[in-house]
């Protein structure tokens, strides 16, 4: 008999592992989003230089009108250029709703080894292709504005109503991470 139940155990525990790595349609979604770009998985730094030189990604500055970019430890400052033209008209209309304010914008690309090693400090990493590999997403903090970390719940409702415009007239797509404390954003 414990063999039995051993051997039914054993059966399904692949079937509990691949049910909870299973992506959702939503996340498959926003990842096929990012793949329509045509850049590819970005696999590491020498290929990131490659489409940096073939203009499929493009470098974003350290400091925008209305957005600064965090200290990047998992992730690089480039972008597809759809990605750099909305993150900077996102950042002028928050500027407009909130007043002369920045967001802070915490992840852009990452190479698969990126995505490797935050998983390993991030159990919201996805463990699957992430749309931060193709070039085409943007994490920016809820709680961080003005390079001031604590909640600000007017300036987050500003930069909320942004990003929902933006998803209404179909230019991104966004989920808000509340592990990460971050909106999730997909260029379309």
């Amino acid at each position: 008999m414990t063999r039995i139940i051993f051997a039914l155990v054993l059966l399904l525990i692949p079937c509990t592992l691949f049910a909870q790595t299973k992506p959702s349609a939503e996340y498959v979604t926003h990842l096929n989003a990012a793949k329509n770009h045509n850049v590819g998985l970005v696999k590491d730094k020498t290929h990131l230089n490659k489409l940096t030189k073939q203009g499929k990604l493009v470098a974003i500055k350290q400091r925008g009108y209305g957005y600064r970019i965090d200290r990047l430890t998992h992730s690089h400052a480039y972008l597809v250029p759809k990605g750099r033209t909305v993150l900077n008209a996102m950042a002028r209309d928050f500027v407009k709703a909130a007043g002369q304010n920045f967001f802070v914008v915490t992840s852009l690309t990452r190479t698969e080894a990126d995505q490797k090693r935050l998983r390993r400090v991030n159990s919201n990493a996805s463990s699957n292709d992430s749309s931060h590999s193709y070039g085409g997403a943007i994490d920016i903090s809820y709680v961080r504005f003005n390079h001031k970390l604590g909640a600000n719940a007017k300036l987050e409702k500003h930069l909320e109503t942004v990003l929902k415009q933006y998803q209404a007239s179909g230019k991104i797509y966004f989920v808000k991470e509340r592990q990460s404390r971050c909106f999730h954003i997909i260029i379309r």
